[in-house]
């Protein structure tokens, strides 16, 4: 039986959402972009993964390429969602997975992994022999990145696939979909998408009701409004979002915001690896989570350890002791400083909004729920910002010990 054969018959099945109809309309290569955008848990990555599998079923010599604004590690790219794709659905035996590729068995046909601020106009000539071109993440892309992409993706039948979260109307994605004729786009939600579980579902109703702005900006897919009352506006984001790369920093610290419980309806644990250089700072990781405190404990530690961090800071108001107990039994070396929170939240935000404002931090790779805490928080809003707390902690640390300004915390 012929791979076409295969997934005609049934043998191999995909099932795709109701939602994706109108991006199966047309020939090969006409029309020339197809995307998605939507919320959060709308199922959009894992369709365009299935309908990237499926045509390398179809064409065995099909090469496609994985596309990011900024592709730091693999470990932040779409080939985890194909390699989980390709196992569970039983067709392991169509493909090689390798370290930083998938190659097709039957044919020549691969799927590579690049972030486009690694290209320059020389070196993204190399993919001009390519078929498709999946654009994850596509409302991190530059307006350079894609004038450099459209027209090198240009073989007979290509295709460009854009799937993204909409952050703002102004972004050059959406400036790029718009009047595009040549171009089919479906606008999602989780509401839509019926592979969605009860455990989302849950989550989402909780951040309705905690707060409608967020929970349409994430959830819905509509565009990041300011928000009154917030300390950080869309600009003040967008100036740390611009970042070359990461110096040789003369500090850093891990800070903790711990949840003390680990239920479904808890906070989660904000945990924030930030460095400082003279007088500018750098948000390195979010490794935030819902989890119990031993395991954010070791993903505290084992962050101090990855980015050779000189301390680990941690906001004891909830905890006491406890924070340092449970940590401790994972590492007993670590230097590590308790802190106690005696103003409020907003209090203890100004500086370091200010020092966004000043234009003094930037964000070393996409943190999305951090930023959307950060413009949506404000002193009415019902739940705790774990993200944004650790965030404030990690930075009055480093600011402290430059000797540049002294703000009391506590």
């Amino acid at each position: 039986m012929s791979h076409l054969q295969a997934i005609d018959q049934g043998v191999i099945s995909f099932a795709h959402p109701a939602w994706s109809r109108p991006l199966f309309e047309g020939d090969r290569g006409r029309p020339r972009y197809r995307a998605a955008k939507g919320g959060r848990a709308s199922g959009k990555s894992p369709f365009f993964a299935e309908i990237l599998i499926k045509r390398m079923i179809e064409n065995p010599d099909t090469k496609a390429i994985c596309i990011r604004e900024v592709q730091r590690s693999l470990e932040f790219s779409s080939k985890q969602l194909l390699a989980d794709k390709i196992i569970s659905m039983g067709l392991l035996h169509y493909f090689e997975i390798q370290q930083n590729r998938i190659r097709s068995v039957f044919g020549e046909g691969i799927i590579i992994f690049q972030g486009m601020q690694d290209h320059t106009s020389d070196s993204v000539k190399s993919l001009e022999g390519f078929d498709i071109a999946w654009c994850e993440e596509a409302q991190s892309l530059s307006s350079r990145s894609i004038e450099l992409l459209d027209p090198t993706i240009r073989k007979e039948g290509s295709e460009i696939w854009f799937s993204w979260n909409p952050y703002k109307k102004t972004d050059p994605v959406e400036e790029f979909f718009r009047d595009n004729d040549q171009s089919v786009l479906v606008h999602v939600n989780y509401l839509e998408n019926p592979f969605c579980s009860e455990n989302i579902k849950e989550m989402a109703a909780r951040s309705k009701a905690q707060n409608i702005s967020k929970y349409n900006h994430v959830w819905l897919g509509d565009y990041m409004k300011d928000v009154e009352g917030a300390l950080w506006k869309d600009p003040m984001i967008r100036k740390a979002q611009n970042f070359d790369e990461v110096p040789q920093l003369e500090r850093i610290v891990v800070a903790i915001d711990p949840a003390v419980t680990a239920k479904e309806n808890s906070d989660e644990t904000g945990i924030i690896v930030a460095g400082r250089l003279g007088e500018r700072f750098f948000i390195l990781d979010d490794l935030s989570l819902r989890a119990s405190p031993d395991t954010w404990a070791r993903a505290v530690v084992e962050a101090y350890h990855h980015w050779n961090a000189d301390r680990i800071v941690a906001e004891v108001n909830n905890g006491g002791d406890l924070v340092e107990k449970v940590i401790r039994t994972i590492d007993r070396s670590v230097p590590y400083t308790p802190v106690r929170a005696s103003r409020g939240k907003i209090l203890r935000a100004e500086p370091i909004a200010a020092l966004y404002e000043q234009g003094k931090v930037s964000h070393c790779g996409e943190f999305r729920e951090l930023e959307d805490q950060m413009t949506s928080y404000t002193p009415l809003s019902k739940k705790s910002p774990d993200r944004l707390d650790a965030l404030v902690w990690a930075l009055t640390e480093l600011s402290r010990s430059t000797g540049q300004a002294v703000w009391r915390i506590s």
